[in-house]
């Protein structure tokens, strides 16, 4: 289980490790996906059957050939409308994107059904459906690309924190009002870089908590941004109470430098032979 997780405080090529970040209109070229005028519904759904999952996912493709590929996973409303728009809007932007289905079909906006969904989820067969989603895009010949980056907004960020932790074929993660960890043990090496942004007055995500755990991440190596958006948990989508599409473009202008600078860095090389045996080997004893 996912407990109380905290990034360290890495504000990639502005300052050093140590200063806590917080989105800031620093580029005002930089804005959500929305904003984009060519945005449009244009996506289909897709089963992920030949990729390991019996989930569906809705694929939004670009215009241009992508070099990067994100992986959506959803809030608690699951595969909604808003979703779906994220994944076109993503699109536009020159990225294909994958909207994974963690709820088998079903949507909701009532409080009480939200809380039944989050309760039943499987997190052994969500995060399959992600780990379906990356390798859509490792493995399929049509829609193979270069970079897999991994995105969620609350209960969806829960599952991609834990992919960024351990999926060791992914290139990076961002999470919206996701979870912290707050036992040293697990914090551990990460598979990919993390881009977490937080709700700034949020009790279970303090200040407090980030600046005890910025020091253990840095020691365990983790290659982590963590900022904090003035606005609460849900500022990015128009079904919660908190929704606030102010706070929300400063989010995005935390998000889109880090896919860009994920699309930049160098291809990974494919695994060997040895590679793929030791691999083999280490998943037995886990």
């Amino acid at each position: 289980m996912i407990g109380r997780f905290v990034a360290a405080l890495v504000v990639a090529s502005v300052v050093a490790l140590g200063g806590i970040g917080r989105g800031s209109a620093t580029d005002e070229s930089i804005a959500r996906p929305g904003d984009s005028p060519s945005a449009k519904s244009g996506g289909r759904m897709i089963t992920l059957s030949d990729f390991g999952a019996e989930d569906l996912a809705y694929l939004a493709i670009p215009a241009t050939p992508p070099t990067l590929a994100i992986v959506l996973v959803p809030d608690a409303y699951g595969l909604d409308a808003f979703t779906k728009a994220e994944a076109d809007r993503l699109a536009a932007l020159g990225y294909l994107v994958a909207a994974v289905d963690i709820y088998n079909g079903k949507q909701t906006t009532d409080p009480g059904d939200l809380v039944n969904l989050i309760a039943n989820l499987n997190a052994a067969t969500v995060m399959k459906t992600i780990d379906g989603g990356i390798r859509l895009f490792h493995e399929s010949p049509k829609f193979r690309v270069d970079h897999v980056v991994a995105m969620g907004w609350g209960a969806g960020a829960t599952y991609v924190f834990q992919a960024a932790r351990e999926n060791k074929t992914l290139d990076g993660a961002i999470t919206f009002y996701g979870p912290v960890e707050s036992r040293d043990h697990v914090i551990g090496k990460f598979a990919a870089p993390l881009c977490a942004v937080y709700p700034e007055h949020d009790p279970a995500t303090t200040h407090d908590d980030v600046l005890a755990f910025q020091q253990l991440m840095k020691e365990a190596g983790n290659d982590c941004e963590a900022w904090f958006i003035a606005a609460g948990s849900g500022w990015s989508n128009p079904n919660s109470k908190t929704y606030n599409p102010t706070e929300d473009k400063e989010a995005w202008k935390v998000a889109l430098p880090f896919l860009i600078r994920i699309g930049a860095e160098p291809v990974k090389p494919k695994d060997s032979i040895l590679d793929k045996a030791k691999a083999k080997i280490e998943s037995i004893f886990k």
